[in-house]
């Protein structure tokens, strides 16, 4: 497998974990979930508890999305905490760039356009980020079983999915997308899923790249001439050396 094929293997599956995480995590808030946890406290201790819960909840999606990237990473695992900080990192520059992208749309477009891209753009890209995650997942499952015709199937068998789903049970499909109803789980979804899985797919293939070229490449050593190897270059001693001990 190519470095390029590896790298966009690994931000699909990293989009998958990220877009279900901050998905669940809204569905939750939705269904009163957050709410019952708070009223397990006092009601006085409420504002302390949420600054210290919302940046928690935040981070959480990226973090399982970097720890699951890190995890399929091949030929061998990568180190979490390389994926998680690619995550966050990624998930923040593009929240960052958004915002800015965002400002200067609303301050250059006339308010008739605004308003139709504001009802269209994001129900738009979540149904169209519903197939990645699903392909992102099989996917994934595909590289954990090792099996090259689940990898190649994913997004095929995505589409197809995707497709009867929203033949079969539209109302299903519109009730899971308004579960992001507002602009800032939006683009918190979309920061998630693009540029935390671009951030992890990408500190993690370089986590790798050193692990494969640098001297404790999986335990063997890498020998940058071309000249004949003399005794002990090979990581292990000499038989000469061994008998004077």
């Amino acid at each position: 497998m190519t470095r390029r094929l590896e790298f966009w293997e690994l931000t699909a599956c990293g989009a998958a974990a990220g877009g279900t995480g901050v998905w669940g995590l809204a569905a939750a808030a939705r269904v009163g979930w957050l709410r019952a946890f708070l009223d397990l406290f006092p009601h006085s201790s409420w504002d302390a508890l949420t600054w210290v819960l919302i940046p928690v909840l935040l981070l959480l999606s990226p973090a399982a999305q970097g720890a699951i990237v890190a995890r399929l990473a091949a030929p061998r695992p990568a180190p979490v905490w390389r994926g998680v900080a690619g995550s966050v990192a990624g998930t923040l520059l593009v929240l960052l760039a958004a915002s800015a992208l965002a400002l200067a749309l609303i301050r250059r477009l006339p308010a008739p356009v605004l308003g139709v891209l504001a009802r269209t753009l994001p129900q738009t890209l979540i149904l169209g980020c519903g197939g990645l995650l699903v392909g992102g997942w099989l996917l994934a499952a595909g590289r954990l079983l090792r099996s090259p015709r689940l990898r190649g199937a994913a997004f095929p068998i995505a589409v197809l999915i995707g497709g009867a789903v929203w033949l079969r049970a539209r109302g299903w499909v519109l009730a899971a997308a308004y579960v992001l109803d507002r602009a800032e789980v939006v683009a918190f979804f979309l920061a998630v899923v693009f540029g935390g899985a671009f951030g992890a797919a990408w500190s993690v293939q370089r986590a790798a790249a050193a692990n494969l070229t640098g001297p404790d490449a999986g335990g063997y050593n890498v020998r940058a001439s071309s000249g004949p190897m003399r005794p002990g270059e090979t990581g292990e001693e000499s038989f000469p050396s061994m008998v004077r001990k």
